[in-house]
């Protein structure tokens, strides 16, 4: 069972896109957020759309 958790903001590109992939791969659930649901599905489409990922729309 894996208990590991994170929530990016910012997560569709740069810095969060790069810590993102890395936690996935690390065996992480990983939330990332956009300002738009388009750049949140487009980076989630980068990361192989990874059934650990959920990419949401949020202005945070």
């Amino acid at each position: 069972m894996n208990n590991k958790v994170a929530l990016i903001t910012g997560g569709s590109k740069g810095i969060g896109f790069g810590i993102a992939e890395a936690l996935l791969k690390d065996g992480f659930k990983v939330a990332i957020t956009s300002r738009s649901q388009e750049s949140a599905d487009s980076a989630a489409k980068e990361l192989n759309n990874n059934e650990n990922l959920l990419a949401l729309a949020a202005d945070v």
